[in-house]
């Protein structure tokens, strides 16, 4: 295969799932240029190992998995690298919404955020970008019912980060003086 051939079966098998890596990338790293290099990132990667997919069905999923895995090394641990300047942080443009422009995209965002990676990245999996439960499996790593505990939990803390309370069923009352107990 000619390198103008691999690149073309390369872009035809991301162009479906672009939009979504997209989103999955931003709702992770919760900044756009963050999300930008997270993407570069995961899209050299790729594109450095797309001969080792032997199966094109299952590219979603691998490009995911990518994505998750350059996420996890390059963002999470480098919160343990180094000191932090104050007159950096400080520099820094802030990551708050203004209080003009605050809608229900950026409260959930923000109560996303809050969520540890594990669960929100299953949840921004499952919901946002629609892939399956095995899909998200396949990324994550452990079981189905792992993965099924994982949204489930994670909507729980959600809700809970959003304030929305669950409203206790009401029980049905039976009127019992018309109907013989025996």
């Amino acid at each position: 295969m000619t390198d103008t051939e691999r690149q073309e079966v390369f872009l035809d098998l991301l162009r479906p799932h672009q939009k979504a890596l997209e989103r999955f990338c931003l709702h992770m790293t919760r900044d756009r240029e963050s999300a930008l290099d997270l993407l570069q990132d995961t899209l050299l990667v790729a594109w450095r190992y797309f001969d080792s997919v032997r199966d094109h069905a299952a590219f979603k999923s691998w490009v995911f998995t990518i994505c998750s895995n350059t996420f996890k090394r390059k963002f999470t641990r480098s919160r343990f690298l180094g000191l932090v300047d104050e007159e950096v942080v400080d520099a820094l443009p802030s990551t708050e919404p203004h209080p003009d422009t605050m809608t229900d995209n950026v409260i959930i965002q923000t109560a996303l955020a809050k969520l540890p990676p594990k669960y929100r990245e299953a949840l921004v999996l499952f919901e946002l970008n629609g892939l399956s439960v095995d899909e998200i499996r396949r990324i994550q790593g452990g079981t189905a019912s792992a993965v099924k505990l994982r949204l489930m939990r994670g909507r729980t803390m959600l809700a809970k980060a959003l304030g929305v309370r669950k409203e206790p069923e009401e029980r049905p009352v039976f009127d019992t003086s018309s109907t013989p107990l025996l």
